[in-house]
């Protein structure tokens, strides 16, 4: 009894230690996205913005401060020897994020010695951006959430904030090549993914594995709101219904026709399904996509039940 109680102290004490590592990293991982979003939101897009479109007004010292605090940040996610087994996949993403937005900035800081190249440099620096952004949503947001569930930890979820994209690029002063990101629509080596956000059925929240029950003229029609986490938009992106009554299996479709890159949403109806019966309960499953080039399609659906009430 002595040996059984010490193997289980010591199981215990092992797997609070491999949590605990988990959660350090998890939020560490947080703080470091969340220095690199406050880099581009607050201070390299406004600098931008303040130079009215002019090159020579950019303020030099400020771009340079960035670049340096951004390659910082890439060598604090490189060095990092912390990194749990289960998340090492998921941390090669972060690492290659932040360091293609390190090399974009310095880059760009080193383009203000010849104001005359600054705008190209401008250009290609905001792809790169745009490349940051769709890894770490198509990526690695993705494979943090697999590794936290297959230890077990999905509520740490909740220590891992999803950054907005690295500047708002409407917004930068100057013309930053939006029209060259639609060209890229069809390239295969850009990132290319689109996810279910959110759906109500009747107005009610359907949550994954989670079930709505429909009373009265209740009548089952599903909004479905879909995210575009890649770095070109995306057009007719297909959604698909399906509702597995007792009686039948019924599939619906709808197309949005377009979805703008980088966290760009857009929700679309779908209706046309005949009730169950009374007090059944059917299986729900939505389908986005996928569309071309989509490497990632985990987060493409969402499971769950509706049961028809009185």
């Amino acid at each position: 009894m002595a040996f059984v109680f010490i193997f289980v102290v010591v199981r215990g004490c092992v797997a609070t230690q491999e949590s605990t590592e988990i959660r350090k990293y998890v939020t560490s991982s947080d703080s470091l996205l969340s220095e690199s979003s406050a880099l581009g939101n607050e201070r390299l897009q406004a600098t931008l913005a303040d130079a009215g479109g002019d090159p020579q007004n950019v303020d030099a010292g400020v771009v340079n401060q960035v670049a340096n605090e951004s390659e910082l940040l890439y060598e604090q996610a490189l060095g990092n020897q912390e990194v749990p087994t289960e998340f090492e996949g998921a941390d090669s993403y972060l690492v290659s994020s932040l360091g293609i937005r390190a090399e974009a900035t310095r880059d760009l800081a080193n383009a203000l010695e010849t104001p005359d190249t600054f705008q190209e440099t401008l250009a290609d620096s905001t792809e790169s951006y745009r490349l940051s952004d769709g890894m770490l949503r198509n990526h690695y947001f993705p494979a943090v959430g697999s590794s936290l569930e297959s230890v077990g930890q999905v509520q740490d979820q909740s220590f891992l904030e999803e950054p907005p994209p690295f500047m708002d690029y409407e917004e930068t002063g100057f013309d930053v090549g939006l029209q060259n990101a639609v060209g890229t629509r069809n390239d295969p080596n850009a990132l290319h993914g689109v996810e279910v956000t959110s759906t109500t059925v009747a107005g009610q929240d359907l949550y994954p594995g989670g079930e709505v029950v429909l009373t009265g003229d209740d009548v089952p029609t599903f909004s479905v709101t879909v995210t575009n986490g890649g770095e070109v938009p995306e057009t007719a992106v297909p959604v698909e219904v399906i509702l597995n009554t007792s009686a039948e299996r019924q599939a619906q479709t709808a197309t949005i026709e377009r979805i703008d890159a980088n966290g760009g949403t857009a929700t679309v109806e779908v209706s046309g399904f005949r009730p169950g019966e009374v007090d059944e309960t059917a299986e729900v499953t939505v389908e986005v996509g996928p569309v071309q080039y989509e490497e990632f399609t985990d987060n493409n659906t969402l499971a769950g039940f509706v049961t028809f009430g009185v």
